[in-house]
C-alpha cells in the first residue's frame, strides 16, 4: 500500500482521498476508521460497503467475534472492534450496556426492570436489548432514572 501525506498551508480544509483497484480487508479497516472522523461508520451489507451516519445507528453488537451495527431496518458488519468503536464514540450518546453491546441512548424509548437485576431497554424501532448488572447503575444515571 502506498501512502502519501502532503502539507500545504494554502488548503483550508483537510481532504483525504482513497484510490484503490480492489477492496481488501486491510483497506476496509482503514475506511471504517476514517469514516468515523466524518461521524459515519462503514459497514458491509450484501457485499457492498455503506457509510452510515452514527446518529442513525441504534446499537453495536459483537456476535461470534464479528461486530455488527444496527439501524432502524438493517444490520451491517464492520471491521472495527467493539472496544475501538467505544473509544471513538466516547463523547457521544453511545454507552456500553453489556460485554458485547454498545447502545445509542438517544434511541431508547423505554426501560423495564427484568429478573436478576437486569434492565430491558426498548429502542425506538421496537427492538429490545438487555442491560447487564455491571452497567445498570451507569445506564440509569445517564438516562436520568
Amino acid at each position: 500500500m502506498k501512502l502519501t501525506i502532503k502539507h500545504d498551508p494554502s488548503i483550508a480544509e483537510p481532504e483525504i482521498t482513497v484510490c484503490y483497484g480492489y477492496l481488501d480487508s486491510e483497506l476496509e479497516e482503514i475506511l471504517a476508521f476514517l469514516s468515523l472522523a466524518d461521524n459515519r461508520m462503514a459497514g458491509r451489507l450484501n457485499g457492498e460497503t455503506y457509510f452510515i451516519s452514527v446518529s442513525d445507528i441504534f446499537y453495536f453488537e459483537t456476535v461470534d467475534r464479528k461486530c455488527f451495527f444496527y439501524t432502524a431496518h438493517d444490520s451491517y458488519e464492520t471491521k472495527m472492534k467493539l472496544g475501538e468503536i467505544e473509544a471513538k464514540l466516547a463523547h457521544t450518546p453511545f454507552s456500553r450496556i453489556s460485554k458485547s453491546t454498545l447502545v445509542n441512548l438517544k434511541k431508547v424509548r423505554s426501560i423495564n426492570s427484568e429478573k436478576h437485576s437486569r434492565l430491558c431497554a426498548t429502542l425506538l424501532n421496537g427492538e429490545k436489548v438487555i442491560v447487564s448488572r455491571q452497567y445498570l447503575n451507569s445506564i440509569k444515571e445517564k438516562l436520568g432514572v
